[in-house]
């Protein structure tokens, strides 16, 4: 027989059935408890045994439903039953291997009752004395020693006697259900995404319920009484532990239920939905130092069925720091890491130089000073590992004791020639040696002025640097009228890269200048097609690859080039997009950054692009390198590039009111379109980037035609679209990727009162 109904009451007996002794206490219910845990205390039972009766009662459907919600499974098959001594011990778990097992059946043990429903009898065997009762449902008629149990009850002590008065009172118990799988489900699960799974944004705080479902060993729903404990309670845990994720309660807890850090523990069925997922907005990360944005939250009480676990990713993200808000033009900026970690920046704005500190790990700025003394345009800063800040002054050098501003303690050092011509340098960075390296041109040369590279020793507190001239100096063959600010220490600390922005064509962009024994220049071809390879960036990573930027004449390509380290030519790396960029705004790349995780060779870049007022990101270097070019927002005038310690990355940047922000881009694996308040103000035209860490593309951008709005994809980046409207608009664009996931983003345009091109690059040299 199948017992029909989800809730059902048992009533216990235990009547007098074997010989000798007597009491007339009979059975009297103890203090139940619906838990295994052990029981306390009275004195032990004898060795006598007596003959004991359950009765069971099942009432019929038409009755059930009105009854209090008591446990027992619908698949109930047999009961098992134990009764052992109460002594103290914890009660074994209820295995059919240690229970005495009656079949529900008709028409015995079971037969049908007079007022509907059926009453069954089983007998058992029970000790004489203070016992305890241990019962249990299963789904089988016979079940093996290994079958899972539907529900079970545990007493408290029972007295139970050989000869019980006439009166004595029956013990009433209810089966509560034994969890044995759970499914542990999110709020609002994102149609594109993995079944289960719930979209965060990664650092902002966020927070969200999750569902939990409790079921027994048949897969059937457990519906017991909301403060009912569970037989065995429900832990639910969040993974990876520690980085962000956590669990707390709604409210108060029905039973004692309780949530701290990645841990849940549900007592009972009061609590189910009560458990909140809580994401504190903290972008960590991982052992590969890309963002950990995956999470999962699931139960170990028991195996998960579908559609367990409950996932919850992180989409991409902008943030942006504001670090000036005076609302004056920032003329220039420059950024870079110090040896703690914190960033140093400086820029021009209105009347002078700001200078001031950002600490990335937690994302506050710190005092902000003054550079006087210098010029408006100076080329380029450095800071030595000692904290002395060198500033190129529109050609002369200066140094600075600290970020914190004030006057040069030292100013107007020029390096010069052997013939007595002063260095007009350009480019300027500090090595691992505390050598202070420049690169510029023979201010005083009649015709083409030819280009040098030198160093000063930088290790003192900003003393004029000794000897001067310099320690040593290098023509650069073939570059004239050197005006690089690409220039980047060599990772044996004993040299620099330099890639070349000479106002002529030249037929080494790259140079490798060392000061070991002997000292070398080594010049190398650019591999870009077209004439006239300017320098657009270079980085040096920890295993000692050189990574030039590189565009031709007019802009119409440019590249991404690499020189292993031992190598004896350049190699192009990848196109930067657009590739081929017809009828769109040329790439121009400038501050290429390379980074890595292990420190050794580079596994990510980033560059800015100037035409495009963005972020350049380059995932998968060195073997299957992916370009994106992410939109800034509102941004007019992006200065140059920094990775923190973990690779995270960030640009200084001026936005279209006149503030200087710090921008730091967050791509994780699940794509997005964080920026959706786009600057305008280059011909009614802005670039919509879908950011993330990887390649879900190809994608498509459905935007009404009633907008006005026409939407291009940039070839070489399947990330990237070119909008182009008529004035300021506002509409919602519909994004989908290769796999059908689809989101939906209102769009907004800002005009901005900048105009794009060459009016607002006031520090760069336009190429013919």
């Amino acid at each position: 027989m199948r017992l029909r109904l989800a809730w059902v009451l048992f009533v216990l007996g235990v009547l007098a059935a074997g010989c000798g002794g007597g009491g007339k206490s009979g059975v009297l219910p103890g203090a139940g408890s619906n838990g295994a845990g052990a029981v306390t205390t009275s004195a032990p039972a004898s060795t006598k045994t007596t003959r004991a009766t359950i009765a069971l009662y099942v009432p019929p459907a038409n009755k059930q439903a009105s009854r209090k919600p008591l446990y027992i499974s619908p698949n109930t098959q047999s009961l098992g039953v134990l009764v052992v001594p109460y002594t103290g011990s914890p009660i074994p778990s209820p295995s059919p291997a240690n229970l005495q097992i009656f079949p529900v059946a008709t028409p015995s043990p079971c037969a049908a009752a007079s007022g509907g429903g059926e009453t069954c009898t089983f007998v058992v065997t029970a000790p004489v004395g203070t016992d305890v009762f241990l019962v249990a449902a299963f789904a089988q008629a016979s079940p093996n020693a290994n079958a899972a149990p539907l529900s079970a009850y545990v007493s408290g002590p029972v007295v139970v006697s050989l000869s019980p008065s006439p009166g004595a009172s029956p013990l009433a118990f209810t089966l509560n259900g034994i969890v044995n799988s759970v499914a542990v489900t999110v709020a609002s699960p994102d149609p594109g995404n993995t079944p289960n799974t719930q979209v965060f944004t990664v650092g902002v705080p966020t927070s969200a319920p999750v569902a939990v479902t409790a079921y027994d060993s048949s897969g059937n729903l457990i519906m017991s009484a909301p403060t009912l404990p569970y037989y065995s309670p429900i832990v639910i845990q969040a993974s990876p532990a520690a980085d962000g994720l956590t669990l707390s309660l709604i409210g108060a807890s029905a039973c004692g239920s309780s949530a701290s850090g990645v841990t849940a523990t549900i007592n009972c069925a009061g609590d189910l939905n009560d458990v909140q997922v809580g994401y504190d907005g903290t972008p960590r990360p991982d052992a590969s130092d890309h963002l950990i944005d995956a999470y999962s939250v699931y139960s170990t009480t028991a195996p998960n069925p579908t559609p367990s676990p409950a996932n919850y990713v992180l989409a991409s993200n902008i943030e942006a720091y504001p670090l000036v808000t005076s609302g004056n033009y920032v003329y220039s900026g420059f950024i870079g890491r110090e040896t703690s970690g914190q960033f140093w920046f400086a820029s021009y704005i209105g009347s002078g130089w700001i200078t001031g500190t950002f600490d990335p790990s937690t994302a506050t700025a710190g005092a902000q000073g003054s550079l006087t003394g210098i010029a408006s345009t100076a080329w380029s800063m450095a800071m030595a590992p000692n904290g002395n800040l060198w500033v190129n002054d529109e050609g002369p050098l200066a140094c600075f004791t600290s970020i914190a501003g004030g006057s040069p303690v030292v100013s107007g050092l020029y390096p010069w020639t052997s013939g007595g011509d002063s260095i007009y340098p350009y480019g300027i960075a500090v090595d691992a040696n505390s050598n202070l390296w420049y690169v510029g041109y023979d201010s005083d040369y009649e015709g083409p002025p030819p280009s040098y590279a030198g160093y000063f020793s930088a290790s003192s507190s900003c003393a004029t640097p000794s000897p001067n001239p310099p320690i040593a100096q290098f023509t650069l063959s073939g570059d004239t009228e050197e005006e690089s600010t690409n220039i980047a220490p060599l990772a044996s600390g004993n040299g620099v890269a330099i890639v070349s922005n000479s106002l002529y064509d030249i037929p080494n962009p790259l140079f490798l200048v060392t000061t070991s024994s002997p000292a070398t220049v080594s010049g190398y071809p650019s591999v870009l097609s077209g004439s006239y390879q300017y320098g657009g960036g270079v980085a040096v990573d920890g295993a000692g690859n050189t990574y030039g930027a590189f565009y031709n004449s007019g802009g119409a390509a440019a590249d991404v080039e690499e020189l292993s380290s031992g190598a004896g030519a350049l190699t192009q790396l990848l196109l930067l997009p657009p590739s081929p960029a017809a009828g769109l705004p040329n790439p121009e790349p400038a501050s290429l950054q390379a980074f890595s995780p292990t420190g050794g060779a580079a596994d990510r870049m980033q560059y800015i692009d100037y035409d495009y007022e963005a972020l350049g990101l380059v995932e998968s270097v060195p073997s299957s390198p992916l370009p994106i070019l992410v939109s800034l927002p509102n941004s007019v005038d992006p200065f140059q590039t920094v990775y923190n310690s973990h690779g995270g990355e960030y640009v200084l940047d001026m936005d279209a009111n006149q503030n200087l922000n710090l921008v730091r881009v967050l791509p994780t694996k699940t794509w997005w379109v964080p920026n959706i308040s786009l600057n305008s103000g280059c011909s009614s035209a802005a670039l919509l980037t879908i950011l993330e860490r990887g390649d879900s593309g190809p994608f498509t951008v459905s935007i009404p035609a009633a907008s006005g709005v026409t939407a291009t994809q940039l070839p070489g980046a399947d990330h990237d679209f070119w909008l182009s409207a008529s004035g300021t608009v506002s509409f919602t664009a519909t994004v989908t990727d290769a796999h059908g996931r689809q989101e939906n983003f209102n769009v907004t345009s800002t005009p901005s009162y900048v105009t794009c091109g060459v009016a607002h690059r006031r520090l760069r040299t336009r190429r013919p």
